[in-house]
């Protein structure tokens, strides 16, 4: 038993999330044990991200960034950088609802 290693289980979130084809995937941190950087590709810190948001848009919908980012179990600078490299793309649609931007999928 000592040597027996125990799984957690994983949040609901996180199970809706892998449920519904969303890429889980996410780069790893920037510094190693000790502090040591790491440098990383602008494909793998960004890239990834804008896949995951993508998926979910895709799926969804349009929605609010605060949402990606709940949905997608992102930080709120991730998902903006995420939704920065689609737009660069060409690949989404921002409406101004108030105060509020609405994200979604051009046709």
């Amino acid at each position: 038993m000592a040597n027996e290693t125990v799984k957690k289980p994983r949040s609901r979130k996180k199970k809706e999330v892998a449920g519904a084809g969303v890429a889980a995937a996410k780069p790893k941190s920037a510094t190693r044990r000790g502090g040591e950087m790491i440098d990383e590709s602008v494909d793998l810190v960004f890239g990834i991200n804008a896949g995951i948001i993508w998926d979910l848009l895709n799926l969804k919908g349009p929605m609010l960034a605060s949402d990606l980012a709940k949905a997608a179990a992102l930080r709120m600078e991730d998902v903006h950088g995420a939704l920065g490299w689609l737009g660069r793309e060409g690949k989404i649609n921002v409406k101004k609802k108030g105060r509020s931007r609405i994200y979604s999928l051009k046709p």
